[in-house]
């Protein structure tokens, strides 16, 4: 869909106008270069709400209060659980460089950093090592493009090992359960390399692995109590997927189960009243 003027003044002017979310994607502009586009994306801090693709620019997501607060929360709890590690074991935020699908969030091991560069594989056009975990939040983003990002470009041979992503369903009409929480469905998808090429070592395109819903609607549109407390609603990060490419030992990471290696929980309960929050602010 063709954005209207007043809407591709967040590409001319960047500054964010008020956009109908349904109307997302909208082509904002045409014939870009890649090097305008990723200036303006870095001026503007808006790459990761942008698409590029053959010079055209589209709007796919919007910026707000409850996207931004996933990605807070996500951050703090993988960073909470990696606090006593060694300083060289630490993991580091790490945004998109030289390449323009950059995504909300992402995180590489500090051993990794450490390299000279370039570093080996997997390793970006500017020799940087690529992030082993990747964040996306969507509320208007489409799986469907989600999805060919994963598989076109995060999860390629020699890029990323884990794509997160959580999908924001709408706020039902404005209404809210007896607790007085938005009715809203969430969902957190997990996309592993390694996993998958366990399943099926000849497998050339990723789905997602887990899919757990965390909101207070369901799958059937209802009112879900399935995620009303701490602790019932884990997403779970295997060690050897957040340090994939480095050299043992590993760190000694929490055994998360008793079917499962050392890894990092993530609570999805927080990363609800994170959204909520946000949402009540608005």
């Amino acid at each position: 869909m063709e954005a209207t003027d007043k809407e591709k003044s967040w590409w001319f002017e960047g500054t964010c106008p008020p956009i109908n979310g349904e109307r997302l994607p909208v082509v904002l502009a045409k014939n870009v270069s890649f090097k305008e586009f990723a200036k303006k994306s870095e001026r503007a801090k808006t790459g990761r709400f942008w698409d590029y693709d053959k010079g055209i620019v589209t709007a796919i997501e919007l910026p707000s209060g409850d996207h931004e607060g996933a990605i807070g929360e996500f951050s703090r709890q993988i960073f909470d659980q990696l606090r006593n590690a060694a300083p060289q074991d630490n993991i580091r935020w790490w945004g998109a460089k030289s390449e323009y699908k950059e995504p909300d969030g992402c995180f590489v091991p500090r051993r990794l950093l450490n390299l000279p560069n370039p570093v080996p594989n997997p390793c970006d056009n500017g020799g940087n090592p690529w992030p082993t975990i990747i964040l996306e939040v969507a509320s208007f983003e489409t799986l469907i493009h989600i999805k060919d990002k994963v598989n076109n470009f995060w999860l390629v041979p020699n890029r990323c090992e884990d794509v997160i992503v959580f999908k924001l369903g709408s706020w039902i009409t404005k209404r809210r359960n007896r607790n007085g929480q938005p009715l809203r469905r969430l969902r957190c998808l997990k996309f592993c390399r390694r996993a998958t090429l366990q399943l099926d070592q000849n497998a050339t395109t990723f789905d997602p692995i887990q899919e757990i819903e965390f909101g207070t609607v369901g799958v059937n549109g209802r009112t879900s109590n399935i995620c009303s407390a701490p602790r019932m609603k884990w997403l779970t990060i295997d060690r050897d997927c957040i340090y994939v490419g480095c050299a043992p030992p590993l760190p000694p990471l929490q055994v998360l189960s008793q079917t499962s290696a050392p890894g990092v929980a993530i609570d999805l309960y927080d990363i609800q009243q994170a959204i909520f929050d946000a949402m009540d602010k608005n």
